[in-house]
């Protein structure tokens, strides 16, 4: 199966996270095999780790480089990598916020919708998230 990937970059900022729609819009359109469900909880998953760049960079993400690379052949992969100062989280232990709490869901949302999820520090930060997809239904 081939493989089809699209990329961005830019300041990681709010408004480039909100440009991130169109690059995933784009690659659906060139994998019409992908399940709406699939890639709808693919997407969640790196719109949530994008939005954590943009706004726990340091300095609301003024000045950190975010580039989005996401791509589609045997599973939905997504490599975000980011200048920011390393982070320090144990992905593992990565929880749900409380219901009433404003923030504090994008890391253990997308480590529910996504098969794999890590952070290596080199450079910044480099997340890799990989979702397997569904076999198709039988209809």
């Amino acid at each position: 199966m081939s493989e089809t990937t699209v990329s961005r970059e830019g300041v990681a900022t709010l408004a480039f996270v909100e440009g991130l729609h169109e690059a995933l819009d784009e690659l659906a359109a060139n994998a019409p095999h992908v399940s709406e469900e699939d890639f709808s909880l693919f997407s969640l998953a790196v719109i949530e780790i994008a939005t954590n760049i943009a706004v726990h960079a340091p300095r609301g993400g003024e000045g950190v480089v975010l580039s989005v690379e996401v791509s589609v052949g045997e599973d939905l992969r997504a490599v975000l990598r980011d200048s920011a100062a390393p982070v320090h989280l144990d992905l593992t232990a990565a929880t749900m916020a409380d219901a009433l709490a404003e923030s504090g869901r994008g890391l253990a949302i997308a480590a529910a919708v996504c098969d794999e999820l890590s952070i290596e520090r080199r450079g910044g930060n480099i997340w890799r998230l990989v979702r397997h997809m569904s076999p198709p239904s039988p209809r």
